[in-house]
């Protein structure tokens, strides 16, 4: 994008994992238990980040998901969607103060998903960027 800054990136060395519906019971609402592990996970990875700039400053992110295969998978790509993974990352980035004030300022994103390669860890990679 023109006149984007990269202002940070984010690395998660976790296999990625889809962003689950909330599940509404007569007790309550809750996620699936691997989104809930991960998201705990991935918390206390990235800490608080160091950005300043304004609430209403429009930002840029690519998100890439990098999965490991399964042994007997004939999949040349991960079958998960490509927009839950993305959202499960935008999702723990929010909820961690610093990154940005909420993913609303997100005017462009961009995301993909393959599988590791040989020798390669599984995990997943934020890149922001300011749009000025």
């Amino acid at each position: 994008m023109e006149g984007a800054t990269r202002v940070a990136s984010i690395h998660f060395p976790l296999e990625p994992v889809p962003a689950s519906r909330p599940r509404v019971t007569r007790w309550g609402t809750f996620y699936l238990k691997t989104y809930s592990e991960w998201m705990a996970k991935a918390k206390k990875l990235i800490g608080s980040g160091t950005l300043t700039f304004h609430e209403k400053t429009p930002l840029f992110v690519i998100v890439e998901s990098v999965s490991t295969k399964a042994r007997t998978s004939k999949l040349t790509y991960p079958r998960y969607d490509v927009d839950n993974t993305a959202k499960a990352v935008l999702d723990v980035v929010t909820k961690v103060s610093g990154w940005w004030y909420d993913d609303d300022q997100i005017v462009l994103l961009t995301s993909s998903k393959r599988f590791a390669a040989k020798g390669e860890a599984a995990h997943s990679n934020v890149h922001i960027y300011r749009c000025d």
